[in-house]
C-alpha cells in the first residue's frame, strides 16, 4: 500500500505516468500493434542543421540542448525508455527517503519544484547512460540524390501515397527514410526502388520491385 501511495504522490506521478506509457508502448510493440524500429536515429537526408549566425538563437540553443542530451544521436524511443526509468527511480527514491519526510502533503507549488529538481538530476544521468550508445546509431552522411535507384525495404506497417518509412542498409546502422509511394499501398517488408526525391516535401518516392501490393 505504501508503495502504491508513493507511486501516485504528486512529485512522483509524472515520472510514473511516463514509465507506464513506455512500458505499455513496448508491450504493444512486442505484440506487433506498433512498429518497433530502433535501427538508428530518425534521419532526414537532405536537411542540414542551420547553426549559422543568421539562425534564431532559441532554435540554435534547442538544437544544442538536444545534441548535448544525445537525443540527436540516439533514437527517441530508446532515449525516452532510458530517461523514464532514471526519472522514475530518482523521483520515487528521493520521495521515499527524503522528500516525503520534509513535505508530508506538498501543494502544487512545492510539488512542481520537486518535479523540476528530479528532472534536473535525471537529465544529466540520462545523458551519461545514453552516451555509450551513440556509436551504435552512427549513420552515414549521404546526399539525397545519391539514393535514387537504390533498393530498400518498407519498415513501417505499410507505405502509402500519404505516409511511409523504409530501411536503407549501409555499412553502419541502417537509415530510416520518410517515403511516399507512387499510388500503391505496400505492406511492411516489401522491397522497393527509390525512384526520385521530392525536395518540396522532403520525402522519397518509391515503387515496388515486384507487383505485390495491398489494395488502396
Amino acid at each position: 500500500m505504501e508503495l502504491f501511495t508513493n507511486l501516485i504522490a504528486s512529485p512522483v506521478l509524472p515520472a510514473t505516468v511516463l514509465l507506464g506509457l513506455m512500458v505499455a508502448w513496448s508491450f504493444m510493440a512486442m505484440l506487433g500493434a506498433v512498429d518497433l524500429d530502433v535501427g538508428g536515429p530518425d534521419v532526414d537526408i537532405g536537411q542540414d542543421l542551420d547553426l549559422s549566425v543568421g539562425s534564431h538563437a532559441t532554435e540554435g540553443m534547442a538544437l544544442l540542448a538536444l545534441k548535448w542530451l544525445n537525443i540527436k544521436n540516439v533514437p527517441l524511443v530508446v532515449w525516452l525508455g532510458v530517461f523514464s526509468v532514471i526519472w522514475w527511480f530518482i523521483s520515487i527514491s528521493l520521495w521515499s527517503a527524503i522528500d516525503s519526510r520534509i513535505f508530508t502533503d506538498p501543494g502544487w507549488f512545492w510539488s512542481s519544484l520537486l518535479i523540476l529538481k528530479n528532472l534536473a538530476i535525471s537529465l544529466p544521468l540520462a545523458k551519461l547512460a545514453t552516451t555509450p550508445m551513440k556509436p551504435w546509431f552512427v549513420v552515414e552522411k549521404i546526399g539525397a540524390t545519391h539514393l535514387i535507384g537504390q533498393e530498400c525495404q518498407i519498415s513501417s506497417l505499410e507505405a502509402t501515397p500519404e505516409f511511409g518509412q523504409v530501411r536503407f542498409r549501409t555499412e553502419g546502422a541502417p537509415l530510416l527514410l520518410n517515403v511516399r509511394t507512387d499510388g500503391q499501398h505496400l505492406a511492411k517488408g516489401t522491397k522497393v526502388w527509390i525512384t526520385h526525391y521530392d525536395a518540396q516535401h522532403r520525402v522519397y518516392i518509391v515503387s515496388p520491385t515486384t507487383t505485390e501490393s495491398l489494395p488502396p
